[in-house]
């Protein structure tokens, strides 16, 4: 069974997709009812919601889940380590930094305003070649369970 996009992940990727082309109003923001409380936050501001303290490799922070879904901020300094979730769906959108990003066998290049599905029990991992922290907004479809992450 698919599990279908949230309304949330459709809102989010609507109003990034949708800012692609034109100059938005106002800057682009993470609107988010599903979460129990309404969230609004800037795309901008997210980073600081996981700062990487100094010899810190990677940091992952939920910032919310409902039901179907949870939201994260990810740091990460340098490489993941190719790993795969057999429950759960990913998408993410990368805030800052670029690099390179192997989903499967495939590996492409990847920066600021990428967004990235990775589907459940697909191998995946990002690295890095930005000078500073790459960040970025996760959702992960249903809500992550902290367990469901195994490396290959």
């Amino acid at each position: 069974m698919k599990t279908p996009i949230p309304i949330a992940i459709a809102l989010l990727l609507g109003a990034l997709l949708g800012a692609a082309g034109a100059r938005p109003q106002a800057p682009p923001a993470v609107l988010d009812a599903a979460l129990g409380e309404r969230l609004t936050l800037a795309l901008e501001q997210l980073p600081e919601r996981a700062p990487l303290a100094p010899g810190e490799a990677f940091r992952a922070e939920e910032i919310g889940r409902d039901a179907h879904t949870s939201h994260h901020v990810v740091a990460i300094r340098d490489a993941e380590t190719p790993h795969r979730h057999d429950h759960h769906d990913l998408w993410v959108v990368i805030l800052r930094g670029h690099g390179t990003l192997r989903l499967g066998a495939e590996t492409r290049p990847v920066g600021q305003g990428s967004i990235l599905y990775m589907p459940r029990g697909v191998v995946h991992a990002f690295s890095n070649a930005s000078e500073e922290p790459a960040y970025a907004y996760a959702v992960y479809a249903p809500p992550f369970d902290g367990e469901d992450r195994i490396v290959e």
